[in-house]
């Protein structure tokens, strides 16, 4: 039996993300650096370049191959350094993102709507993400592999399940802040 989540309800699930086990990646922006910012480095290695040949034109005259070597291999050690500050960064996100036990995301996600129903867990095999549960009165299969803000599911026990029947799932923990969703 499934019933309407209160707006109260709600708010207690935005300010505890860490008691929502739930998929985040829709709302996770990938890539979150601009070409604009990658190019820093080698149009900074250009700048210096040009203007160590404007402040130095007798070395640069006197030793043309040496300058184009340092300059040359400057250029590709800055071009070089743009796909690993495209990991660091990209990784910062979802690191911010986990520290935060996703909490912005489950704020994009969260719908206004939404529906609680109690499941009764039969089974539940962790090393695949996946078990089954008796759901208004049906017994079926679950899966939660890419969800985060994981939680232990046990079987036999009851499991709150939050849903617009669309797009969002999420499983609620059992807490004492969010007792009031476990009683249907």
């Amino acid at each position: 039996m499934s019933r309407k989540v209160t707006s109260e309800e709600r708010n207690i699930l935005l300010e505890n993300p860490e008691l929502v086990m739930f998929d985040p990646y829709k709302a996770t922006k990938s890539h979150t650096v601009s070409l604009g910012k990658a190019l820093i480095a080698p149009a900074v290695t250009g700048v210096i370049l040009l203007v160590w040949a404007l402040l130095c034109p007798e070395f640069m005259n006197a030793h043309p191959k040496l300058f184009a070597g340092i300059g040359c291999a400057a250029l590709v050690i800055a071009c070089g350094s743009v796909p690993v500050l495209y990991l660091v960064l990209d990784t910062r996100t979802y690191r911010n993102a986990k520290e935060q036990h996703y909490a912005r995301q489950l704020r994009q996600l969260l719908p206004e709507d939404l529906e609680c129903s109690i499941a009764h867990v039969l089974s539940v095999t962790p090393q695949k993400g996946e078990g089954s549960w008796i759901m208004d009165g049906r017994e079926e299969m679950f899966g939660y592999s890419s969800y985060v803000n994981f939680f232990s599911i046990e079987p036999d026990t009851d499991l709150a399940v939050i849903t617009d029947n669309r797009a969002f799932w999420a499983f609620v923990k059992r807490d004492e802040k969010t007792a009031s969703l476990y009683q249907n």
